[in-house]
């Protein structure tokens, strides 16, 4: 959720490239979803305070421990124990998910701290810049580590594709994805120069190439 919060700002980035100026109107379904994008982000905050909190409570749902209790009877009926050797990979993927999780949460906490409108207050514009576009965006990518972290090597094996459809976690990572590549692409010096430009007032002239309006 916390994708649908920058994706309009790269939306705007590229149609600003297309038009060569800031000048222009954006459209209106964009101007609604760029105003309400602090209310988005309030939301996705909830549901990660909620995902962890879950987290947190897995060991003492009625089913994990279920599992667990007939696991260690089925072991002492049939009087054999279940050889269980340490694994590397596996144990470097959990950490690193719990890792994951744990910064991108700190960083999700950090960004709904600066929206409000009492610490908002005492920050500079370029401050408040700085946390909700460059932090922001580091958040994305670190929750989005977090899903692929998740995951792990689950995507190479057969038995996950059900029905041969992909499982829950991939589509959630598409449109994240899609965004840390879009904003990847519109921090290429060569398009990052002239955004900039754009976005300082210069326009380009119509029908003429950006290198022929520079005297």
């Amino acid at each position: 959720m916390l994708s649908l919060c920058y994706l309009p700002g790269v939306i705007a980035g590229i149609i600003q490239l297309y038009r060569g100026t800031k000048y222009r109107r954006f459209p209106d379904w964009l101007d609604r979803w760029m105003l309400c994008r602090k209310q988005i982000g309030l939301l996705a905050l909830g549901f990660a305070l909620l995902h962890a909190v879950y987290t947190l409570v897995i060991p003492i749902r009625y089913n994990v421990r279920h599992k667990l209790i007939s696991r260690v009877v089925d072991e002492m009926k049939n009087n054999k124990t279940t050889p269980f050797d340490f694994d590397n990979t596996e144990a470097w993927g959990t950490d690193s998910l719990l890792a994951m999780g744990i910064l991108g949460l700190f960083l999700y906490v950090l960004l709904g701290l600066s929206s409000l409108p009492s610490v908002g207050a005492t920050l500079s514009w370029r401050e408040f810049n700085f946390i909700q576009s460059k932090l922001g965006h580091l958040t994305l990518f670190v929750c989005t580590a977090h899903g692929y972290m998740y995951g792990w090597d689950k995507f190479l094996k057969v038995s996950t594709y059900k029905w041969y459809t992909p499982p829950g976690y991939m589509l959630c990572l598409l449109l994240p994805t899609v965004v840390l590549l879009l904003k990847l692409l519109l921090l290429l010096p060569c398009v990052d120069r002239s955004l900039t430009r754009i976005r300082q007032g210069w326009e380009r002239a119509p029908g003429l190439p950006e290198k022929q309006t520079n005297f």
